[in-house]
């Protein structure tokens, strides 16, 4: 598992680096961070974030990032450094699918999202006083949702033409019929 601190700074550091995107706030840092959450299991295999998220007004928090950003208020929070090394490659590319998943929504529709009747942060927030959400009660009620999409190419066998060489060259065939 990761430190929710690690995700959290490699958000930052891509959004950071990213032409087309404004700085991530708290608020829409901590939402990512939950969905992150939400999705792991089913495309990695295990609960990518060691910390546990707390149900607050708003939605879902990890107080430990809560408080470490804190000072920023409502305003974007600026580059911070990431340590390669915290994370695999397969939480780094899976990261990077929650981004692209989620980078389209705003801030206010990814709480709304978060809020849903029914979710993990719902059940908590109304019901209990005790203000933890519990990882299993994430990982049952997002498990059956697929939360990244899955990459797949449009097209058949019979969209290739050709083989390959003992190179890896592709060879085409002198005549092919489109008929076919």
């Amino acid at each position: 598992m990761a430190k929710a601190i690690d995700v959290a700074k490699f958000f930052i550091e891509i959004v950071a680096n990213s032409p087309n995107e404004d700085a991530i706030t708290n608020l829409r840092l901590n939402k990512l961070l939950y969905f992150a959450q939400a999705g792991s299991v089913s495309s990695l295999g295990y609960t990518l974030i060691e910390e546990d998220f707390e149900a607050w007004d708003l939605g879902p928090v990890v107080k430990s990032v809560y408080k470490t950003f804190k000072e920023y208020g409502r305003n974007g929070i600026v580059n911070q450094s990431f340590d390669r090394q915290a994370l695999t490659k397969d939480e780094q590319l899976y990261l990077l699918d929650i981004l692209r998943k989620y980078s389209t929504m705003s801030t206010s529709s990814l709480v709304n999202k978060s809020h849903e009747k029914g979710t993990p942060w719902y059940e908590v927030y109304y019901s209990t006083e005790d203000k933890i959400i519990p990882k299993h009660r994430i990982t049952e009620y997002y498990g059956h949702i697929e939360t990244v999409d899955k990459f797949t190419l449009p097209f058949t066998e019979k969209d290739f033409v050709g083989t390959r060489d003992e190179s890896n060259h592709l060879v085409l065939p002198q005549e092919y019929d489109y008929a076919e």
